[in-house]
């Protein structure tokens, strides 16, 4: 299934999903500190978009999918309509954008979400054509549950999601097809029920800062988890064992 589709399918589980998840803000906070205008890509229903938008920043949120972008929208209205806000649809695989930014953030393992290194590759060179002079691009990028717990591999996983007034029950499994990991996620809220199967690249450290490089960035950095303390360059013995962080530059 084609992202765009999947996420179209996705955006009405999003917030119960990865609504609360907030280990990265801290890092985005601090990229952000000087930045005079933030482009996130990958915005989904706007989690990332409001921290930074609470903070005083002003953002623009893109992604591919025109129902998550709805649903940012009606939660971020107030912040569309005093002009610190803008969304759009748009796929960085296929063009860079007019304006330039002093940051970019590809959140929440967005990149993982290119299958190929064609599409990597177009991906990576478009956003460095839409970065400042000295700007600052961050990647989060993701560690397989398959790898990390084995035992996991192709075993169904319940929980129960409870916001609000609703409750949704979640099953999911994932499992390694080379370097692709599959994800099959079933919720069933009542009588309803919706499959959504969900495909990502695992792309190691070595092959971030290559593809990184490729596309002409300089001073990458990597660092486990969202350590910014941890940043540095990468070593060629460095292993794999967490999700991670790459931070990079475009020089003048």
């Amino acid at each position: 299934m084609e992202c765009n589709e999947t996420y179209q399918r996705f955006a009405q589980y999003y917030d119960i999903y990865v609504g609360d998840f907030a280990a990265d803000l801290p890092l985005y906070s601090s990229i952000c500190v000087s930045a005079k205008n933030v482009l996130e890509v990958g915005c989904g229903t706007g989690r990332v978009l409001k921290h930074l938008l609470s903070a005083g920043h002003s953002v623009v949120g893109i992604d591919i999918s025109a129902k998550m972008l709805d649903v940012a929208g009606k939660k971020l209205v107030g912040y569309l309509q005093n002009g610190t806000l803008q969304l759009q649809k748009h796929d960085f695989r296929d063009t860079p954008v007019a304006e330039q930014y002093d940051r970019i953030l590809v959140t929440f393992y967005i990149f993982n979400y290119l299958l190929t290194k064609t599409d990597q590759t177009s991906f990576l060179c478009n956003l460095r054509k839409s970065l400042a002079p000295n700007g600052i691009l961050v990647l989060d990028l993701f560690y397989p549950q398959s790898l990390a717990r084995p035992e996991t591999a192709n075993r169904w996983q319940e929980s129960v999601l409870e916001p609000d007034e609703y409750r949704v029950l979640l099953r999911q499994k994932r499992r390694m097809v080379g370097q692709i990991e599959e994800r099959t996620q079933i919720y069933t809220e009542g009588s309803h029920q919706e499959e959504i199967v969900t495909e990502r690249c695992y792309i190691n450290k070595q092959e971030a800062a290559a593809l990184l490089k490729n596309a002409e960035f300089t001073n990458i950095r990597i660092a486990n988890g969202y350590d910014e303390s941890g940043l540095q360059s990468l070593a060629s013995s460095e292993t794999m064992d967490s999700a991670f962080i790459c931070v990079a530059s475009k020089s003048t």
